[in-house]
């Protein structure tokens, strides 16, 4: 029984890609040197197989319709992985040099270690240079190329910076396990700590609590780091919003306790920051394997 897949030609998202990018199918045309009436038939020919609408098409030129949004998504993770395949192919055998990384704060204390002890077990990397900030300090050193490659979180903003996912985490409000803010349900009048503008959790705790009227207020706290802000939870200054990653050994301990507030959650994903140049070396060892271990992504 033929499929879409016996009918797809993967050589056909290289000119969905360029009408796309190009937003106009005759730009795409003269960027590939090809023909309009050839561009037009091989998006076409894209779409019968999948039988969907890639392109919708206006007098000024062409804009993707959410399924083109979701392949153009594949095909670049596509062509990521093809870039890591021939990179981790034709350096098997060469040794490693130190592992140059990027990452956001919680990510760096909670994340990094264990990806990066795994990895100089299995495919003996020799060194780390760990660059920490927030999240926007971090996506800005990938876009200058002065790192190679970063993890963050999010949501973040990268206008050239690739955005790949690694995995999703949760934000959970919590105080000191002898606080003096009683209750379960968080009273909006409790100090809130805050991390500092340009952080992924900064962004994503105050979307969250605007929902429920809840802005930051001269009486809350703003500190640079996840550490001073476990510190100052653990010394009752105010309620926190921390990671899963960051706090498990806090709770279990009974150093800290979760607050409920009813049909409340955060959650927000930790990703790649990818260059737009293709990945190589150790970091593109290093990507590929700590995408794969799914193991690790559970605190």
């Amino acid at each position: 029984m033929t499929t879409a897949r016996d009918d797809f030609d993967s050589r056909h998202l290289d000119v969905l890609r360029a009408v796309i990018d190009a937003g106009s199918i005759t730009k795409a045309a003269r960027q590939l040197h090809l023909s309009q009436p050839a561009v037009t038939a091989s998006v076409k020919k894209l779409e019968a197989a999948l039988g969907v609408t890639l392109l919708e098409r206006f007098a000024r030129g062409v804009t993707p319709t959410d399924a083109g949004r979701r392949l153009l998504l594949h095909a670049r993770r596509i062509d990521t992985q093809l870039d890591e395949l021939v990179a981790d192919v034709t350096t098997r055998d060469a040794p490693l040099g130190p592992l140059v990384l990027g990452a956001s704060t919680t990510i760096a204390a909670g994340l990094v270690p264990k990806l990066f002890a795994r990895f100089r077990a299995e495919e003996g990397a020799s060194g780390l240079r760990l660059i920490v900030g927030n999240t926007s300090e971090i996506i800005a050193q990938v876009e200058s190329g002065a790192l190679p490659l970063g993890l963050v979180e999010g949501p973040p903003r990268a206008a050239r910076v690739r955005l790949e996912r690694l995995l999703d985490d949760t934000l959970l409000p919590v105080v000191a396990a002898n606080s003096p803010f009683r209750g379960n349900n968080m009273d909006l009048n409790t100090p809130v700590l805050w991390r500092e503008v340009g952080s992924g959790t900064r962004t994503v705790v105050e979307r969250a609590l605007r929902k429920l009227g809840r802005k930051p207020m001269p009486f809350d706290l703003e500190l640079g780091s996840t550490a001073a802000i476990r510190r100052a939870v653990g010394l009752s200054l105010g309620v926190a919003f921390l990671s899963r990653w960051s706090m498990g050994e806090d709770l279990d301990a009974g150093r800290l306790r979760l607050l409920h507030i009813p049909g409340f959650e955060i959650a927000r994903r930790f990703s790649w920051a990818l260059p737009s140049a293709p990945l190589s070396g150790t970091v593109a060892r290093f990507h590929a394997f700590a995408s794969a271990q799914h193991e690790l992504v559970v605190p």
